[in-house]
């Protein structure tokens, strides 16, 4: 009788600490450990004690709720890529107004040194004539405000996919997490639901339990007792 109560002690005490276990290593992978609920339960799991008054909190509405962190590299790069496109958008139009401003303050100088020329300003911003620098020629910014506008495409390709991408591998996180959680939940919740303390409402719910367990195993009983009668008679009369 003694070996019995050890070998039943020991049993309950291996269910504490894999429970302490899993509670903990769960609560650290989601940096929850801190949380009170947590570290009391944890404490009461160790050590074996208060659980009936634990008993009485349901872990699936104390446990913390987890954010995943799945999925944050493809939106961490996404929010950079659509900031650097948001700035990238004006760059043309700041280029091609600087090279306006330069073709107009070269050409004013090359009317005022060349007062008979017949250039119009499109022709002087295109060849320059030795006054205004090549990088700044019309044909030079088109080329440049062309690059920089398909760039600016090409991050909006980039940021829809990865958009896209990492709010479906955060949805796949975050399904998985919940479906930890709530496994999680219903293992202490089948263990504490044990160590509660006998009450009058405990007992009679016990006490309706096992009478519709007793009710569920009578039909079946009978239903299977019906079923072999009615094979006897079969084979009763097949032998008449």
């Amino acid at each position: 009788m003694a070996t019995a109560r050890t070998t039943s002690k020991n049993k309950k005490s291996v269910k504490n600490e894999e429970l302490a276990h899993a509670l903990l290593s769960w609560a650290k992978q989601h940096k929850v450990d801190d949380d009170p609920y947590i570290s009391g339960l944890h404490a009461a799991l160790q050590n074996n004690s208060d659980l009936a008054m634990w008993s009485t909190l349901v872990p699936l509405e104390y446990l913390p709720l987890t954010e995943t962190a799945a999925g944050s590299r493809e939106i961490s790069l996404n929010h950079f890529l659509a900031i650097s496109r948001n700035i990238l958008v004006f760059v043309p139009v700041a280029l091609t107004w600087a090279a306006v401003g330069q073709a107009t303050t070269a050409f004013a100088v090359y009317v005022q040194a060349n007062p008979n020329s017949v250039t119009n300003f499109l022709e002087f911003w295109q060849n320059g004539f030795g006054v205004l620098g090549a990088e700044w020629t019309i044909g030079r910014i088109a080329n440049l405000d062309f690059l920089l506008i398909s760039a600016v495409i090409l991050l909006t390709m980039a940021t829809s996919y990865l958009g896209k991408k990492g709010q479906k591998i955060r949805k796949l996180g975050q399904r998985k997490a919940d479906a930890e959680r709530m496994k999680l939940g219903l293992a202490l919740t089948e263990f504490l639901y044990t160590k509660r303390a006998v009450t009058p409402s405990t007992l009679n719910q016990n006490v309706s339990t096992s009478i519709t367990n007793l009710r569920n195993a009578t039909k079946s009983l009978e239903k299977n007792m019906a079923a072999h009668n009615k094979a006897v008679a079969s084979f009763e009369k097949r032998q008449k």
